[in-house]
């Protein structure tokens, strides 16, 4: 049965009675944040600004800040006082009629996980609400309103579970026969009659998005038969019948839609899909972010995330495996998708954080990623309140959640100092597979300790190495044989006092990291200066090669001398440019790694600047403004060869990513360029052999003499010949 049905009974007296309760005690120190409690709530930017929070039994809260929140639309007055709707059982008449089929059952308390987008093509406010049935006799209706805060009127249902061919929950009474056909063949759908779980979803727990070309869809499902999706007609906010899918196994259903997650009764449920990225990058991701596990506090319950380049999937985690489950089993403390965090407590929290989940995501106006879940405490009773963290996007494109609730905090553009990072940190290791008994305990992950050394190692808790990419707020953990990739954020603690400390957040192997320094953090050693170099000519030689950084028919290669002209454009950012003004350039100003280095008229774009890093060896590394500074210019597969190429890759300390800066002074020459144009190539063979066979001059004599003997000769030609086609 659906296991939300053992505490529905609760909560629907619970909920009736107050949908939002702001909070009299909060349960954390800090007591600066205004508190709400809205059971899986589900994120909106109205229209005329702020933010706002809809969730079970129609709980709402809004906020200016996502920090201090306030009842919405009427909420704290119970389910049935609400301004979402003037009479929820004359309002909802339609999918009552369908869920209301076993004794006691009262609508006020089966209202779950709404979702509330604004279609602009309808100018109206949508609700995605799902209508729950204690036998998976549930649907999904769309009610749509002028105010984002009602009243909405109910415009159809979009999907129907729990459906057979007896009397009562006839397939008939759905639009089954309008997907399917008239007497449509449901066998696959029933099980001795009933509804069969194995393979049917329940019909709750939807969200709706926009994809990056406009489309609308539909996300839902929980648990049992796995979760769906559906495209939606833009100009109705229903399904669009005009889009078929086939019935094939654990891909996709003609009636359920396409499959993207879980399945033959392993647990899931709350699905959230939202299109996220980094803002240095061009390329983002789908994010499929669901939670595992039983929704009470010992019940294990916990956020995963799943991505895809696709709106319809396919979802997999950090180690490829895909968000569907082919076979059961139990998945609530396995290693598949990746695992935002565990149940936790810092030393600041009065009371443990447990069973976080059912949550929505955003990426706002300004390029923030954040997470907005309910969470739990040590209690039996239920009490649960809204948390906000804010996401940060690593180097690998995945999410990790900042360790501390939103406070307004950004992360450094400019990266931070070796002082105001090393040193020992609090750290959590937010455990896979966290021990749990169901409505009875629960494991609680607590920190320990380890130490940041200035030389790239750790001790403590923990022994490995880590990394700091200059110029950004990104590192890395080495530990375990698993690199953990994230980056450092000053934030505010959960103390009372809000103790300002720098943190650090880290995913790898569906796993996540945090740390909180212990020492209070201090801004005047958190300056970071830019490495600067003097304004001028110089050759970029590569310390793997020994080559130079050069130029062949527009792209940039490694190969013989050539001279450069490096200049600053402000912001420690610097242009590297030839004689003739054309720009060592990231092509299409990309951020990715692999794109291709090329050199282009200078046209000051971000493409075209770096900054440097000065590695411990006395060499630098070029990194690229277009990036965010986390890649860098890099020969291809560490390459000695002459003419390797040279593109963008993810800095990560190797010698193919460092170069010698020698500087260039007029008054020198490179050996063999006879024709003095900073570069050594064939065209200075050919002016040589012209001027032995008397049919030329020499613009730079000195440079031929690769003999040294003070005379031009066929001696020098021969050695020229041979440096160039080495």
């Amino acid at each position: 049965m659906n296991v939300k049905k053992i505490v529905s009974a609760f909560l629907s007296v619970c909920m009736i009675a107050g949908s939002t309760l702001t909070s009299a005690i909060s349960q954390t120190a800090n007591a600066d944040y205004a508190r709400v409690s809205v059971h899986d709530p589900s994120v909106v930017k109205p229209e005329d600004g702020g933010y706002f929070i809809i969730g079970s039994h129609l709980g709402a809260a809004g906020s200016y800040d996502l920090q201090n929140w306030y009842s919405a639309a009427n909420s704290n007055l119970g389910s049935t006082q609400t301004t979402f709707f003037n009479n929820i059982y004359a309002d909802l008449a339609v999918p009552e009629k369908w869920s209301n089929t076993t004794e006691g059952y009262n609508l006020a308390g089966n209202m779950w996980a709404p979702d509330i987008i604004y279609n602009k093509d309808m100018g109206k406010y949508c609700m995605y609400l799902s209508i729950n049935g204690q036998v998976w006799n549930s649907s999904i209706v769309l009610c749509t309103s002028d105010k984002i805060e009602g009243p909405y009127t109910y415009q159809g249902t979009i999907v129907y579970s729990g459906f057979t061919n007896n009397a009562v929950n006839n397939v008939n009474d759905t639009d089954v026969p309008k997907v399917l056909g008239q007497n449509p063949d449901i066998s696959r759908y029933l099980s001795n009659g009933s509804w069969n779980a194995a393979y049917g979803t329940n019909a709750i727990d939807p969200a709706v998005f926009y994809d990056e070309n406009g489309s609308l869809w539909l996300v839902y499902g929980s648990w049992f038969g796995g979760i769906y999706m559906l495209e939606l007609d833009e100009q109705t906010g229903l399904r669009d019948y005009n889009v078929k899918y086939e019935t094939k196994e654990n891909v996709s259903d003609a009636y359920m839609g396409k499959k993207a997650a879980g399945g033959n009764f392993v647990s899931g449920e709350g699905p959230y899909i939202e299109y996220m990225k980094s803002p240095d990058s061009d390329k983002g991701y789908y994010y499929l972010f669901m939670s595992y596990g039983f929704f009470n506090s010992n019940g294990g319950y916990n956020i995963r995330i799943f991505r895809s380049e696709n709106p319809d999937g396919p979802y997999v985690d950090q180690n490829g495996n895909s968000a569907v489950y082919p076979r059961g089993g139990d998945n609530i403390g396995g290693t598949v998708g990746e695992r935002l965090m565990s149940n936790y407590q810092w030393e600041c929290n009065p009371r443990p954080f447990k069973a976080q989940g059912h949550n929505s995501a955003l990426m706002d106006d300004d390029g923030k990623l954040y997470v907005i879940y309910h969470t739990k405490f040590d209690d039996n009773w239920g009490a649960h309140e809204v948390r906000v963290h804010q996401l940060v996007m690593n180097q690998d494109g995945w999410l990790t959640a900042a360790p501390y609730e939103y406070s307004g905090e950004s992360l450094s553009e400019k990266g931070h100092s070796i002082q105001a990072v090393a040193g020992d940190y609090d750290f959590i290791f937010h455990t896979l597979n966290q021990k749990f008994e169901n409505e009875k305990s629960a494991d609680v992950e607590k920190p320990h300790t380890i130490t940041l050394n200035k030389d790239g190692t750790i001790s403590g808790y923990i022994t490995g190495t880590w990394s700091m990419t200059a110029g950004s707020p990104y590192m890395s953990l080495n530990f375990g044989g698993v690199t953990y990739k994230g980056a450092f954020l000053v934030q505010a603690d959960e103390s009372g006092e809000q103790t300002v400390r720098m943190t650090f957040t880290a995913t790898g192997n569906n796993t996540c990291v945090w740390g909180s320094k212990r020492e209070t953090y201090n801004a005047s050693a958190d300056v970071v200066e830019p490495v600067t170099v003097d304004e001028g000519k110089y050759t970029f030689r590569n310390v793997n090669s020994g080559l130079y950084i050069s130029e062949k028919d527009g792209n940039v290669i490694q190969s013989s001398a050539q001279v450069w002209n490096i200049k600053s454009v402000g912001d420690g950012e610097y242009s590297i440019t030839d004689d003739n003004n054309n720009a060592v350039t990231v092509a299409d100003g990309s951020s990715e790694d692999g794109a291709n280095i090329t050199v282009s008229p200078f046209d000051n774009s971000k493409a075209q600047k770096f900054t440097l890093t000065e590695n411990s060896d006395g060499s630098y590394s070029l990194m690229s403004v277009t990036s965010g500074n986390v890649r860098c210019i890099d020969v291809y597969n560490i390459s000695k060869e002459d003419g390797a190429n040279i593109c963008q890759w993810e800095f990560w300390g190797g010698d193919g990513q460092k170069f010698i800066l020698e500087p260039f002074k007029e008054s020198e020459y490179i050996k063999g360029d006879v024709n003095d144009d900073k570069n050594f190539n064939v065209a200075d063979l050919v002016m040589m052999q012209k001027f032995l066979l008397g049919n030329g001059s020499l613009t730079n004599w000195k440079a031929g003499d690769l003999c040294e003997d003070d005379r031009i000769d066929v001696f020098d030609m021969v050695m020229m010949r041979k440096l160039v086609t080495d």
